[in-house]
């Protein structure tokens, strides 16, 4: 269960939306939906044949997951290029404090991988490939875990020049919460991302992006969250905004940007005593 879910939520509700993708060895996964639990509850999972998906999947690898697969083993990158069948999971659900289907999803994949009928899995929104020790080795009961699910990056290139280096968040719509983001200068990217990913902890627990409400992260300045599009950062509706960036809450209102924030982030100088 999320521990900060509202009671009563203040802004429109969003939907939980994710999808999976396991490359298969084989294309029966009923005994692995069997082990998880015995039934696919909310989840919609179709296994299709990688040769009749209308190239659904190249147009998956051709994106960011393309990049993240190239940085996998040998092997795994020929298994997974070499795997005919796939089975497709998702689910598109309303916002609530239960993660029963995000759970019921990874235990799917933890029994298809014990049960070596498991080639890689991927998860879509962040582009995370899973090897099958990787998913044997997670505990059935462990508790919920960010970094599971969620990952922080830094953009290599600006999106606008001048503007900063994106540090962002991927997977919380799979949460019904919006991604979390902040602007910096490339060689201070690295100070922001432990913030970012402290905010998008709280978003994941329940929290809502409520815009401009005051947050105290870390006992740093105080900051707001912002929604923004996702190209350019311009400012979106709250009720459908991709993302929410991190900005300054200055007593006369919020600051583009987050130039206090990073201000606090920096390590303070050595004083040199001399004797």
């Amino acid at each position: 269960m999320r521990p900060r879910f509202p009671v009563e939520l203040r802004l429109p509700a969003r939907r939980r939306r994710f999808e999976f993708i396991a490359l298969l060895t084989t294309p029966h996964i009923d005994d692995a939906i069997e082990d998880a639990g015995g039934h696919a509850g909310e989840l919609e999972i179709e296994v299709r044949a990688r040769a009749a998906d209308a190239g659904r999947l190249a147009t998956l690898l051709a994106g960011r997951a393309g990049h993240g697969l190239a940085a996998l083993p040998d092997d795994a990158q020929h298994a997974i290029a070499a795997a005919g069948r796939y089975a497709s999971i998702t689910a598109d659900l309303p916002d609530g404090a239960d993660l029963s289907a995000l759970r019921r999803a990874t235990a799917i994949a933890r029994a298809l991988a014990e049960a070596d009928d498991l080639v890689a899995w991927l998860d879509v929104a962040t582009a995370r490939w899973w090897l099958p020790a990787e998913l044997s080795a997670l505990a059935p009961e462990r508790p919920f875990d960010l970094d599971e699910h969620v990952q922080v990056v830094v953009e290599s290139v600006e999106r606008r020049p001048g503007h900063g280096h994106v540090v962002r968040s991927r997977g919380l719509p799979k949460l019904a919460r919006p991604d979390v983001c902040a602007r910096a200068p490339r060689r201070e990217a690295e100070l922001v991302s432990e913030v970012v990913r402290d905010v998008a902890r709280l978003l994941a627990e329940g929290a809502e992006a409520v815009p401009g409400e005051r947050l105290a992260v870390r006992g740093l300045p105080p900051v707001a969250l912002m929604p923004r599009s996702d190209g350019a950062l311009d400012q979106a509706p709250a009720a459908s905004a991709p993302l929410v960036e991190i900005c300054d809450a200055q007593p006369d209102g919020i600051a583009p940007g987050c130039p206090a924030l990073l201000a606090a982030l920096k390590p303070r100088p050595r004083l040199k005593v001399v004797r």
